[in-house]
């Protein structure tokens, strides 16, 4: 029987490799495209900034095209477009702190924000619903949702979603010891678990609750 010749494959794309500052600039051009649906001047890139010459705004979109991460048209105020349509990012305005029992205090610049997109973007990122009251001394009430990096292994003192002795599961923090496994509450009154098997699901990275 004759041999099926093999299909070489070419590997993926890499991602060009961009400065901080670009990146920088990069997430803000999404930004801004996502949330208005056009890019921003090379006079709001500078003020948003805080860059002196408009010249060092040129320099940086320059070596984005470069790049092939945007295009730009000339002689058009508005004129930067991503060469990916954008996807949303799950980003809030950061409007300041809180002390319970004190006044806010609201921050000056209208315009941070607090990005969440790394708990949602990676493919190994992953949530489950939560049931029952059996995590309150966690403090994970029921209908909560955990955000899980699914991995299966890591490192003392993480916290983890886990399989124990293949009968239960646990969201605690995670130690080896010479002959057994302890999986430690973040409440420190509760006593700790130990078992010899334990399966990790994933780290949990995030909590999210709806009121």
């Amino acid at each position: 029987m004759a041999k099926k010749a093999a299909v070489k494959r070419d590997p993926a794309p890499k991602q060009p490799a961009i400065t901080p500052r670009q990146r920088e600039i990069f997430e803000y051009l999404r930004e801004v495209i996502v949330a208005r649906g056009y890019g921003p001047t090379v006079r709001e890139i500078a003020q948003h900034f805080g860059i002196a010459s408009p010249n060092g705004v040129t320099c940086h979109l320059k070596a984005l095209e470069k790049k092939g991460l945007i295009t730009r048209e000339a002689y058009m105020s508005r004129a930067i477009q991503l060469t990916e349509s954008p996807q949303p990012a799950a980003a809030l305005s950061l409007i300041g702190q809180l002390v319970v029992g004190q006044l806010p205090e609201f921050h000056r610049e209208p315009h941070s924000r607090l990005e969440f997109t790394g708990l949602f973007a990676s493919a190994a990122h992953c949530c489950i619903r939560v049931l029952g009251h059996g995590m309150q001394d966690e403090a994970i009430s029921e209908g909560d949702y955990l955000v899980i990096r699914r991995q299966a292994d890591c490192r003392d003192g993480e916290l983890v979603l886990a399989i124990v002795d293949d009968t239960t599961s646990a969201v605690r923090r995670y130690y080896r010891e010479s002959l057994r496994i302890r999986l430690e509450s973040t409440n420190r009154a509760k006593p700790a678990i130990f078992a010899n098997r334990v399966k990790v699901i994933g780290l949990v990275v995030g909590v999210i609750r709806q009121y």
